[in-house]
């Protein structure tokens, strides 16, 4: 056994010298520690900052919630006045405790303890301001309502034309919703669209009546200019419809055989609607229209201006002349209105232009107002069944067939 040692011994002193292990200083080992010690110090620093921070964080979290509840008290109030607002609340305080303390307990039903109770108080302030708000906008509500209340009997009364009543109830407004200030322009103003209104429903009510009070001495018209202006254009347009209704009328009663009613005609004349002139002499006779008389009324139906049938109507109707007559001259008016005015008028100047250059005899003879009276009817026939082209050459045809005369007088 001494022997195999020996040989190992030896053959192991033959060796190369091992390789040296993996070496692990103790200065590092020393390091790890220092190390760990750091590493401690700063978790235990962590850990008291993270303490230290717990009051903020609360802090932080109340004022959020706080501003959430803030958020939801603001919208039940709101919606708690707009309710109250829309209904016909006598007792305010009490109709707001009824609306708004069951939306506040279903909220406060949601929250925990802590928060409850943050919000049950924050609810009181919040109930007492916007309850003081809606209350607020109620009365303004009242008021508006109660002015237009007031405002609309104004009005009621003016446009009436009651005069009296909008004074009275201008003064129920007074240093209420008029200030004592504007009190004498507010009263003019009222007293002047009264005064206008009233004479605007007498014209549409009775306007003969109306026109023949705005006509007296003692009527009763605005003083400032310009109502005053307005009120007599209104007069001057109901004098106007009334005239074409009147000539209506009166045409109407000759075609159905009646005559015109004296009544009717000396109300019109009192009116003003009816010229004093086109009103038929009392106790005139009829007379049957000569052939120049007829002849003159032709003209003077063809060669009218545009806005005079009216006139002439009326003159036709009151002419003192026999029913049939005037019925004709009527029926001409109404056939020649169809017809082109230039075109009446240029045909009935060019015969009576002829007539008066002696084509048709002497002027003012009979047989010469007969041949211009006989080209009058056969005139209107053609413009009203021809066109305007033949019409012409008729007319021409007319002029060249026409001699002229020579006229003496003894």
């Amino acid at each position: 056994m001494l022997r195999s040692m020996a040989i190992r011994m030896k053959e192991w002193g033959l060796l190369a010298y091992p390789r040296q292990t993996v070496h692990l200083p103790l200065n590092s080992l020393n390091d790890w520690g220092r190390t760990g010690r750091v590493l401690g110090q700063g978790v235990q620093e962590i850990g008291h900052g993270l303490v230290g921070l717990a009051p903020v964080i609360a802090q932080v979290a109340q004022a959020g919630q706080r501003a959430e509840t803030a958020a939801m008290l603001r919208e039940i109030g709101e919606e708690t006045a707009e309710e109250l607002l829309a209904l016909p609340v006598r007792d305010w305080d009490y109709s707001w405790q009824q609306s708004y303390q069951p939306r506040v307990q279903h909220m406060l039903n949601q929250l925990s303890g802590e928060e409850r109770e943050q919000a049950q108080r924050m609810s009181d302030a919040y109930s007492r301001r916007y309850s003081l708000e809606g209350r607020r906008r109620m009365e303004l509500q009242r008021i508006r309502q109660a002015r237009g209340r007031w405002q609309e009997q104004v009005d009621n009364a003016v446009q009436n034309g009651d005069e009296a009543a909008a004074c009275h109830w201008m003064e129920q407004g007074r240093n209420v919703f008029v200030p004592e200030s504007e009190m004498p322009r507010e009263l003019g103003a009222v007293r002047r669209r009264s005064l206008y209104a009233g004479w605007q429903q007498r014209l549409q009510q009775e306007p003969y009546a109306a026109l023949i009070a705005w006509q007296a001495d003692d009527a009763r018209k605005p003083e400032d200019a310009d109502t005053l202006k307005r009120l007599e254009g209104d007069m001057e347009h109901t004098r106007q419809t009334l005239y074409k209704n009147l000539a209506l009328q009166l045409a109407a009663d000759v075609e159905q055989g009646r005559e015109p009613g004296a009544v009717l005609l000396e109300r019109a004349v009192a009116a003003g609607v009816l010229p004093g002139e086109q009103m038929p002499a009392q106790g005139q006779t009829e007379t049957t229209m000569s052939v120049a008389d007829t002849c003159n009324w032709l003209r003077r139906i063809d060669e009218r201006e545009p806005g005079q049938d009216e006139r002439l109507m009326v003159d036709i109707a009151l002419a003192p002349i026999p029913q049939e007559q005037r019925r004709l001259l009527l029926q001409r008016l109404q056939s020649t209105g169809t017809l082109p005015p230039q075109q009446r008028v240029a045909v009935s100047r060019t015969l009576w232009n002829w007539y008066q250059e002696g084509r048709f005899g002497c002027p003012g003879d009979e047989e010469s107002l007969l041949s211009l009276g006989r080209l009058q009817e056969e005139a209107l026939i053609r413009m009203t069944t021809e066109t305007q082209k033949t019409t012409n050459e008729w007319l021409e045809s007319v002029g060249k067939d026409a001699d002229a005369w020579l006229c003496f007088e003894g």
